[in-house]
Formats: structure tokens, sequence, C-alpha cells
């Protein structure tokens, strides 16, 4: 008869980091993806995976070309640390009960520009008014906030919701609609008027977004559509961090919602610029939530003040 190895007490041996990285490393294939989502160290990572398998006495995950290959057992984990995040969630919610003030940690991820001011602001009057609240607000490409919430990372994120992927997990909630236009640093241009006149504007320099990123995605199809090919002289970037000044030195054609005309000193519209907006380049945006996981009572309060906040606004 086969003698089974005795599984050390797990409530004694495990540790709340191990759930953690056995998600982010099932979600991402990669010891690499899941260092950087986590904000630790490949050696960290590394040294989690060994002291899980010795806790364990078992390989939770096979390497191959295509990257990690969790075992059936992940699942359980998965699904186990889980229940143990909402049970603390739901812990922390009840202590704040006997508390006049929110506390603990709420981490937003945002990437839809079209919200980023309501978002800000929101998030400087909830920590005014409940100061043992701490707020991460962290901005990440949508493949990146769709995987961190994912696992757990966020609470909630915004995103442009175009096409995004299929997740029985993710609520939506829809909160604005974002039209886009070309501009310069002196002019603003409608999308039609551009692509009628597309062997003009072509021959410039353009600063776009990389591909993969909605707006991008979206352009590359019209684009097709029309039988028209992507500019030669382009700059592609994943951020809208430091675009302002790009476009500027390189006065360069960049697509960009109206939103943020007054990133590139534009300030008011020439009131005699009829736009015309192409219902293909429109792109919806909104708050993503995972609905089998309860936000804590400090998530659920910073959540709601935010969508108030932004639904007044736009």
């Amino acid at each position: 008869m086969m003698k089974v190895a005795k599984l050390p007490d797990l409530r004694i041996h495990m540790k709340l980091r191990h759930f953690r990285l056995v998600e982010m490393l099932v979600a991402t294939k990669s010891i690499r993806l899941a260092a950087e989502r986590l904000n630790i160290t490949l050696a960290a990572v590394s040294k989690s995976c060994l002291e899980l398998e010795n806790i364990l006495g078992m390989k939770l995950f096979v390497r191959n070309k295509g990257g990690l290959i969790p075992d059936p057992i992940c699942e359980r984990f998965i699904i186990a640390g889980r229940r143990i995040d909402s049970e603390l969630k739901n812990l922390t919610a009840d202590i704040m009960l006997y508390e006049e003030s929110f506390h603990g940690n709420v981490k937003i991820g945002f990437q839809a520009t079209l919200l980023q001011d309501p978002i800000v602001r929101s998030v400087a009057k909830i920590k005014k008014t409940h100061p043992g609240l701490n707020l991460t607000l962290e901005y990440a490409s949508r493949q990146q906030l769709l995987t961190g919430l994912a696992a757990n990372h966020y609470d909630f994120v915004f995103v442009n919701l175009a096409d995004i992927p299929v997740n029985k997990r993710f609520g939506i909630q829809q909160l604005g609609t974002e039209q886009y236009v070309v501009a310069t640093t002196k002019e603003t241009f409608s999308i039609p008027d551009v692509l009628e006149r597309w062997d003009e504007f072509s021959a410039g320099i353009w600063v776009i977004p990389i591909s993969g990123m909605a707006m991008r995605d979206r352009f590359d199809s019209v684009l097709a559509a029309r039988g028209l090919s992507l500019p030669s002289r382009r700059i592609e970037i994943n951020s809208v961090v430091g675009g302002e000044r790009m476009v500027a030195l390189a006065d360069a054609f960049t697509l960009l919602p109206l939103t943020m005309l007054r990133d590139l000193g534009r300030d008011i519209i020439d009131p005699e610029t009829k736009l015309r907006f192409l219902p293909e380049m429109q792109l919806e945006v909104g708050m993503v939530y995972l609905q089998d996981t309860q936000l804590s009572a400090a998530a659920q309060y910073a959540s709601d003040f935010i969508v108030n906040k932004i639904t007044r606004t736009i």
C-alpha cells in the first residue's frame, strides 16, 4: 500500500500572499508578468513558489515554451483565496461599523481619459473626508487593468468599454461616451474630413496609440474598411504621458477625444470649426468590477462616490 505523505496544517503554514501569487501566475502564465503585476522581484516570485511547493509537497506549475501550465489544484487555490479575501473584506467592514470614518485600502485602476478629471477630484475629496482611508490610483493599459482586476489587484477599474473581452466575472457600468477627432497643437479636424483627404494627412507625422489599445484598434479597422494604410511616419505610444510634448515637438497629427483638447493647449474650439463625428470612432467608457467578489465597505463607498461625481460631471 502506497504511503501518503502527511500534509502540514495549511492554516499555520499558508500565507495570504501564496493565494495572490497562485492567482496571478494562473492569470499571466508568466513569472515575469506576475512579478510586474505584484510589484515584486522575479527572485521573490521564485522563492514563494518554492516555499509553497515545499509546504504542499507537489508542483503547482509545469514550464513549457508557451509559459506556465497550472496544475488543476490551482483552481481550488484560487477559489479558496477569493473566499478568504471576501471574508477579510467583510471583517474590515464590521470593524469600521464601530468607527466614524472609513479606514483600509482601496486600489483603483484607470485608463479612460474622459473620466480622469472627475476620478482625480473624487479621490482627493474622499481622502480629505476620510484621512484614514488609503487610496491608490494607478494608470495602466486596459489589458493590464483587466488582468489585474481579475486577480483582485484592483477593487474596480475605469476603462474604455469598446470590444471589451468577454468575461462572465466582469460587471460593467457605462458612464459616458468619447467622441474622437484628429488634432495638432493648433488645429482640430473631423475624422471623416481626414479620411476624405487621407493622401494629404497620411503624409504627415502621426503620434498614435500602440496596437492593442481600444482607440488604435478602432482606427486600424476604420482605415482597413476603406482600403487605406496607416501613416508611414508615425510614433506609437502606450500612455498619454508626454503625448502633448511629443505632438508639439514633431509637429504631428494625433487621435484624441474632445475632452483632451485642453491637454494640447486648446481651451476653446474655434466656433467656426464644424466637427463631424464617425460612429466607429465613438468609444464608451465606464467602470468594470468583479461580480463574484464583494467590495469592502470602503471600496463600495469610494465606487459610489466616484460614479456619482462622474454622472454629475459628464
